[in-house]
């Protein structure tokens, strides 16, 4: 039986001035950023996007990124570069890599 799908973890967040556009109040919008990946028996092996959400810290309106107005889409984009994807979501194919090296170096050997 193999266990297998795919999970989210937040991989960062940060906060940005703009216009909540439910409340109309000029205040801080938090951002956070998940990024999905697969899993085979709970181990990361790659990634497989990301998720983002805005919350307006006045309101608590939360919007994705697939709705958010021009302006905070714009603010979003100045800061994701800050956002990096861990290395630990490509530790599965990681661990395959080393053991397949691993094997090819011993069959060299012997």
């Amino acid at each position: 039986m193999i266990i297998f799908g795919s999970r989210a973890t937040n991989i960062g967040s940060f906060e940005s001035n703009s216009t909540c556009d439910y409340c109309k109040n000029k205040g801080v919008q938090h951002f956070v950023v998940y990024g999905k990946y697969a899993h085979i028996f709970w181990i990361p092996f790659f990634p497989i996007g990301r998720k983002a959400f805005s919350e307006c810290t006045h309101c608590k309106k939360t919007i994705t990124k697939k709705n958010f107005p021009p302006e905070v889409l714009q603010q979003y984009n100045h800061k994701k570069g800050e956002v990096k994807r861990p290395i630990w979501h490509w530790s599965g194919l990681i661990l395959i890599g080393s053991l397949v090296l691993l094997i090819a170096l011993i069959g060299k050997a012997a």
